[in-house]
């Protein structure tokens, strides 16, 4: 889809009447208007305009009808000829990619016109267009590069009309899958607009996925409402980088829906249909695929969106450099132990066996090279049943699951010692964080047979949480002597402050357990954080949270599950903990939201609807005074905000995000963060008066030179070029090599003439 250019202007004249017949060769006129225009080219060292049977259809055309009409018009009734490009393509110009037009009449002699009086004519009308700048601009338009003529006589009038149409010859690019681009429309009159943020979601929204091309779009409800139509769909348009290079001009198809090679369109229906997110909210989705000619060249996948079958839109996609931002670094507080001793001797490791009796299968939930331990200090059965079916059922199966795993203990691992503990009940638990994941917290508060009624009847949805539902486990306390000498000083450690935080959890030693898991926090990992039967303790013993709070905040990566189940029985009891233990569950909160909440459309950030950052919101106000805190609990309303499309809160909260982290600039780093997080956001006009009120200042780094440069070309089309030139020299300046290498990955900036100008003068060589 190139630019279409339509120039468009009309002249007249008066000249004195003779009585005799009017006899012009048109042919002959024809030549010299033409040849004058040439001469005139030539002289400004343009290129000459060729002839084209087409466009002289077009010309005469019109004449004609002017004559018929007796006043100028570009435009005619019929619809199939109602612009100059619509007349050019009737007659068969299917070849050009822009057009443009000039229109005059003026009186004529009643006579037979000699050479003479020809060259006079031709003389006349090439002064009457070449006096006037409209009809100027297009004689002398570089990107011209055929025109015609038509005249026509008006013997009523004594006028004569004329009509030169002028082209830009097209390119064919080759290997088209359709030829007739799948029977898609040109844009006419039933697109409807939209708007440029929209268009630029949906092009950066686009990732070419080996041979396939995907669109990521962050609200499926705006494109169902924007894709309504069953005949409103998206197609791709396939563009070299080779289109695009120094030694010539941008050679994109004549076609007036696309550039390069355009893709089969996927429709409304199917597009939803093959909907791949597991977030409700979001879209993934095939829109395209890469045609096997162009499979390993450098190609950019732009983006056709149909609207009722016709290519209302072209969008360009342009990736900005953006990131999220880091949350403010607060540390949580750790309760000291001072009348408490560690010992080198204890739990040294701990096995868990996973049970999927369905699936007839047990595996470790540990590596298998840690087994190097002879002596098993204790045991634990969980086993559980599913909360589907009926209760009396349940009960017998998780009984039966129970046995059976302390059978295969004593049968297959040959452990002689009794359980210390064995649990097997229905596994409501789970069951209430998963209905909570599904925002059914409704549910979740009502009786249990109520819960398992609407389960029964859902049976096949929730099909995979009733299978993690009944997941059993074995789990086998091993003890042994911790050797500092075999160990590396942080491996000892590591080690040390797990055996002792095992040891005193099953020895409920706990003033041992907190003196443990103090020494933990100074490390950045712990294995035994989340072992069974010590995390069964932290979620229920208040003296330990303050301390076991602070070390998941090192390590909820090894397990968000378990971490939302932690925060989730605490946050419910937060008014009956110290101070300080609640600071450092709102400090984990924080933490393991901002990184579920920027994986959108991983099924695991369903976690986040656990507790609601509305729902808690009460709790991070008895900490109002710490701006830090609340900054980074805005960051999370933020980020629940998208990941709902909660729009009106994304504005509000975005807006305190922003004033927050700009109050704390200190450094060009700071700077150049919070202008790659607005680029995340999208929000470009931000990220731009951030860097561009620094540029004139002799502190301007390269880093915001680059930054802003790229940014400030999402706008280059609607700019003024004296404000362009001024941002790119900058970058230039400061940053010629990596804005040089930016512009030849993103090589879509060269459609715009004044950065490919500068591009080629300057970078081709690098």
């Amino acid at each position: 889809m190139s630019k279409f250019f339509l120039f468009v202007s009309f002249l007249f004249s008066i000249s004195v009447f003779s009585q005799q017949e009017i006899e012009i060769d048109f042919k002959k006129l024809n030549s010299k208007v033409s040849a004058l225009i040439n001469e005139h080219r030539k002289s400004l060292k343009l290129k000459e305009l060729t002839k084209d049977k087409f466009l002289q259809m077009a010309a005469e055309d019109h004449s004609l009808y002017l004559q018929n009409l007796g006043f100028l018009s570009h435009e005619q009734k019929d619809i199939k000829k109602k612009n100059p490009s619509d007349r050019v393509q009737l007659y068969g110009g299917k070849n050009f990619s822009g057009f443009g037009e000039n229109i005059l009449f003026t009186t004529i002699k009643k006579e037979k016109y000699s050479d003479k009086e020809l060259d006079k004519l031709a003389i006349t009308i090439f002064n009457q267009w070449k006096n006037s700048p409209p009809h100027y601009k297009n004689i002398i338009n570089k990107d011209f590069d055929a025109a015609d003529l038509g005249f026509f006589i008006d013997t009523k009038r004594n006028r004569i009309y004329a009509t030169q149409v002028f082209g830009i010859k097209g390119v064919e690019i080759p290997n088209q899958l359709s030829e007739n681009a799948f029977g898609v429309e040109e844009k006419n009159k039933k697109c409807r607009p939209i708007d440029f943020g929209t268009k630029l979601h949906i092009g950066n929204s686009i990732e070419i996925e080996g041979d396939n091309v995907i669109l990521y779009y962050h609200d499926k409800q705006k494109f169902e409402l924007m894709f309504s139509n069953p005949k409103d769909g998206i197609a791709i348009d396939f563009v070299e980088k080779e289109q695009m290079s120094c030694n010539k001009p941008n050679t994109f198809d004549v076609s007036q829906i696309y550039d390069g090679v355009m893709s089969e369109p996927i429709y409304r229906e199917e597009l939803l249909k093959n909907n791949t997110a597991q977030n409700e909210y979001k879209l993934i989705t095939k829109v395209g695929e890469v045609p096997r000619h162009l499979v390993g060249k450098e190609i950019v996948a732009n983006v056709i969106l149909i609207f009722d079958n016709c290519a209302c839109e072209y969008v360009v996609p342009l990736k900005v450099n953006s990131k999220t931002i880091d949350l403010f670094p607060l540390e949580p507080i750790i309760e000291l132990t001072n009348d408490a001793s560690l010992s080198n001797k204890g739990i040294i490791y701990t096995e868990e066996l996973l049970f999927e009796f369905d699936k007839n299968k047990v595996k470790s939930n540990n590596e298998s090279h840690y087994k190097l331990y002879d002596k098993v200090h204790s045991t634990q059965i969980y086993s559980y049943s599913s909360v589907e079916g009926n209760e009396i059922f349940n009960k017998k199966l998780h009984n039966e699951r129970a046995i059976a795993i302390e059978k295969f203990a004593r049968d297959s691992l040959n452990i002689k010692v009794k359980p210390s503990l064995v649990i097997a009940e229905e596994n409501w638990e789970k069951c209430y964080i998963q209905l909570a994941m599904e925002n059914m917290e409704y549910l979740a508060s009502k009786p249990k047979n109520e819960i398992r009624n609407y389960i029964n009847l859902k049976n096949k949805e929730f099909e995979t949480y009733l299978n993690q539902q009944r997941v059993s486990k074995l789990v086998v306390n091993y003890y042994g002597e911790i050797n500092k000498d075999s160990l590396s000083n942080e491996d000892y450690l590591g080690s040390f402050y797990d055996l002792n935080l095992r040891t005193a959890i099953f020895d409920k030693n706990y003033k041992n357990a907190n003196l443990s898991l103090s020494k933990l926090y100074t490390l950045d990992y712990s294995i035994s954080i989340f072992d069974e039967t010590v995390f069964n303790e932290l979620k229920s013993n208040p003296k330990l949270v303050q301390n076991a709070t602070a070390v998941i905040c090192k390590n909820f990566k090894q397990d968000y599950f378990k971490t939302t189940q932690f925060l989730k029985i605490w946050l419910e009891k937060f008014d009956t903990l110290p101070k300080n233990a609640q600071l450092n569950l709102l400090i984990l909160y924080c933490r393991i939201n901002s990184e579920l909440l920027e994986k959108w459309d991983v099924n695991i950030s369903k976690l986040t609807n656990v507790s609601k950052p509305a729902s808690i919101e009460n709790k991070f106000i008895t900490f109002k005074e710490n701006k830090k805190l609340q900054s980074n609990f805005d960051y999370i309303l933020l980020y629940y905000s998208n990941h709902i499309n909660d729009y009106k809160n994304i504005n509000r909260y975005f807006d305190r995000v922003f004033l927050s982290f700009k109050s704390n600039i200190k450094t060009k780093e700071d700077r150049i963060n919070l202008a790659l997080f607005v680029n995340y956001w999208s929000a470009y006009n931000y990220s731009i008066n951030l860097l561009k009120a620094e540029m004139n200042k002799p502190t301007f780094s390269k880093e915001e030179a680059l930054l802003l440069a790229q940014t400030f070309t999402l706008f280059f089309e609607g700019n003024d070029v004296k404000t362009n030139q001024q941002i790119l020299n900058k970058v230039y300046q400061l940053n010629k090599k990596e804005w040089c290498e930016w512009q030849k990955e993103n090589f879509n900036l060269l459609r715009n003439d004044q950065i490919k100008s500068d591009f080629c003068k300057k970078c081709n060589n690098l």
